[in-house]
């Protein structure tokens, strides 16, 4: 048996819950939302991590396409947010760290600690200014 190397481009981009085949536990919903979110990773992060890194920049808009994607407060109900299940919200995450780690924390911290307090906490005034709508 011969080994060849492979360019990066050409493996086949491997999941690692496919070994314990965790896809088949999930809903239709589930799985298109995971998908959705690894191929915003895939297509818009994974290719500009790099240089966002050297130039230690991180651009605004990334916020807006979070909030486009619906990934912030996702699992918040009402008020324009997706109010997702904790599996969506978790595999949101999952396909998010597996870009970077980085912008998963965003996401999470936005959605459940700053947006979750509001949601929780907030006054209704507070929660039709901050909140998605």
């Amino acid at each position: 048996m011969t080994a060849t190397a492979t360019p990066a481009a050409e493996k086949s981009i491997y999941r690692p819950l496919e070994l314990f085949d965790t896809d088949r536990l999930l809903d239709q919903d589930e799985r298109d939302i995971a998908a959705t979110v690894r191929q915003f990773v895939d297509t818009r992060l994974k290719p500009n991590i790099e240089g966002w890194f050297e130039s230690a920049t991180l651009p605004r808009e990334l916020a807006k396409e979070f909030g486009g994607l619906g990934v912030l407060g996702m699992h918040l109900k009402g008020y324009g947010c997706a109010g997702t299940n904790a599996v969506s919200y978790g595999l949101a995450c999952m396909e998010l760290e597996a870009g970077d780690s980085g912008f998963r924390s965003f996401v999470s911290v936005q959605g459940s600690l700053s947006m979750f307090s509001i949601y929780r906490y907030g006054s209704e005034e507070q929660k039709q200014h901050w909140l998605p709508r």
